[in-house]
C-alpha cells in the first residue's frame, strides 16, 4: 500500500466526512431560535476529528438558511484543519439539489449563502455531496436541538438555590451525587456524567463538559471513580491522539498492535531509512509502504511484486479491538460486539457501504450512463441511416 501523500503545506490527503444540521424553532414566548450541529469524521476509522454546536443569531432566519450556515461552518473548519478530500452528507433533498447545481435558489439570501458554500468547496481537492436518510445524521440533529433546548430552558439555576443537574435538569437532593467540573464549576448528576463520558469515548473524543457552549475539558484524574478500567485506558489513548496533529498520525501496520504513532517521532528515530520499529510491539515496518518490513525487497520491488499487506488477512474491530481472521474475502464483517465494518479497508460500514465502496458504486453508475448514451446514439445512427 503506497503512503498517503502530504501536500507541500503539510495538509493531509486522507478522506473525511462532514455531517451538519441547522434547525429553527418558533414559540410565541421565546420567538425564533436557531441552532446548528457540525461533525467531521475520519473515513478510515469513523472517529470524530471535530464536533461543535451553537446558536445562529440572525433575525428572520429560515430553515434553508440555517442548513447552509451550518454547512458553511463545517466546510470552513475542514479547510482550517488542512483537509483536502471530504464527503458532505445531506439529509435535506432541497439543499442537496442546490449544492449539486441542479436547482437554483430564488431567494437572494439563499443565493449568497450558496455562493459562499461553493467558494469554500473550491479549496478542497475533492468534495463529494451525498444524500442520505434523516436517521443517518441523527447525531448532528441532536447537537443542533440541544442548543435550542438549552436556550428555551434559560440559564442553569444557581447552585446556591438548589442542586440541579446541568444535563437532565433534575433536582438532586444529596450533594454527594453531584459531579462538579473543576474548570467551569458546572454541576451534573453522576449518572448523566457517566453516560456522557461513555458516549464521548465511544465517539473517539476526549470528554468535555456537557454544558451547552462550554469548552472545558474534563480531567481524567477527577473522573477516575466514574470510569471502568477499559474506559480509563481509552481515555489515555484519546489524550495521546489529541496530542498528535492530524497530519502526523500513523498507526502501526501490525494487525495485532495498531498502536497510534507520530510520523515526526518515527522519522527522528535512530532507525535506518524507511525501516522503522513500533514503539509498542517493536515489530519492524516500512514507513513508506505502511506494511510490516518487506525483507530483501526495496519499496519499488515490493510494490511491483503485487504482495498484499497482512491487513487483508487480519482485521481489528475498531470498537472493541478484537482481532478477526477470515479464510475467504467478504465485503463486510460483523464483529462479536455488533460493530459492522468493511473487510477490505476496515472502515465502518454505514449508509450502505464505506468510502471506497461508495466510490466504486459511483464509478459503476458513471460507466453505465456512458454505456446507455453510447447505445442510444448508436441506435439513433441506425435509424437515420
Amino acid at each position: 500500500m503506497a503512503p498517503k501523500p502530504i501536500s507541500p503545506d503539510g495538509s493531509s490527503s486522507d478522506s473525511y466526512s462532514l455531517y451538519f444540521k441547522g434547525l429553527i424553532s418558533f414559540k410565541p414566548t421565546t420567538g425564533l431560535l436557531a441552532g446548528f450541529g457540525v461533525a467531521i469524521c475520519r473515513e478510515e476509522d469513523d472517529s470524530f476529528l471535530f464536533k461543535n454546536k451553537g446558536s445562529l443569531n440572525y433575525s428572520g432566519i429560515t430553515g434553508w438558511e440555517a442548513e447552509l450556515m451550518a454547512l458553511k461552518l463545517g466546510l470552513a473548519k475542514a479547510v482550517s484543519l488542512g483537509i483536502n478530500h471530504i464527503s458532505i452528507y445531506f439529509d435535506d433533498p432541497d439543499v442537496f439539489e442546490f449544492v449539486m447545481g441542479r436547482s437554483v435558489p430564488t431567494d437572494e439570501k439563499i443565493g449568497l449563502l450558496m455562493d459562499d458554500v461553493q467558494r469554500i468547496r473550491q479549496q478542497f481537492i475533492s468534495s463529494i455531496p451525498i444524500l442520505v436518510a434523516r436517521n443517518q445524521t441523527e447525531f448532528v440533529h441532536k447537537l443542533a436541538k440541544e442548543t435550542i433546548v438549552s436556550r428555551l430552558l434559560g440559564p442553569m439555576p444557581s447552585t446556591a438555590q438548589k442542586k440541579t443537574c446541568g444535563n437532565c435538569f433534575d433536582d438532586v437532593i444529596k450533594g454527594e451525587k453531584m459531579f462538579s467540573v473543576a474548570l467551569c464549576r458546572h454541576q451534573f448528576c453522576v449518572e448523566c456524567m457517566k453516560q456522557h463520558i461513555e458516549v464521548s469515548l465511544n465517539e473517539g473524543g476526549v470528554p468535555r463538559c456537557p454544558h451547552d457552549d462550554c469548552t472545558s475539558n474534563l480531567n481524567l484524574i477527577a473522573c477516575i471513580r466514574l470510569l471502568t478500567p477499559k474506559q480509563r485506558e481509552m481515555w489515555k489513548q484519546r489524550i495521546k491522539k489529541e496530542s498528535i496533529p492530524v497530519c502526523d498520525r500513523f498507526h502501526c501496520p501490525n494487525p495485532r498492535c495498531c498502536a497510534l504513532l507520530s510520523k515526526t517521532e518515527l522519522i527522528k528515530s535512530t532507525d535506518d531509512g524507511v525501516r522503522k520499529h513500533c514503539f509498542k510491539c517493536w515489530k519492524p515496518f516500512c514507513i513508506n509502504c505502511k506494511v510490516l518490513w518487506h525483507s530483501n525487497l526495496s519499496c519499488k520491488e515490493y510494490k511491483r511484486s503485487g504482495q498484499k499487506p497482512t491487513t487483508t488477512v487480519w482485521r481489528q474491530c475498531r470498537s472493541c479491538q478484537h482481532m478477526i481472521s477470515l479464510s475467504k474475502k467478504l465485503t463486510t464483517v460483523t464483529c462479536r460486539c455488533g460493530y459492522k465494518f468493511c473487510y477490505a479497508c476496515g472502515a465502518q460500514w454505514k449508509h450502505g457501504g464505506c468510502s471506497h465502496h461508495h466510490q466504486a458504486v459511483m464509478d459503476l453508475m458513471d460507466a453505465a450512463i456512458v454505456f446507455i448514451v453510447f447505445i442510444f446514439l448508436f441506435c439513433l445512427g441506425l435509424l437515420i441511416i
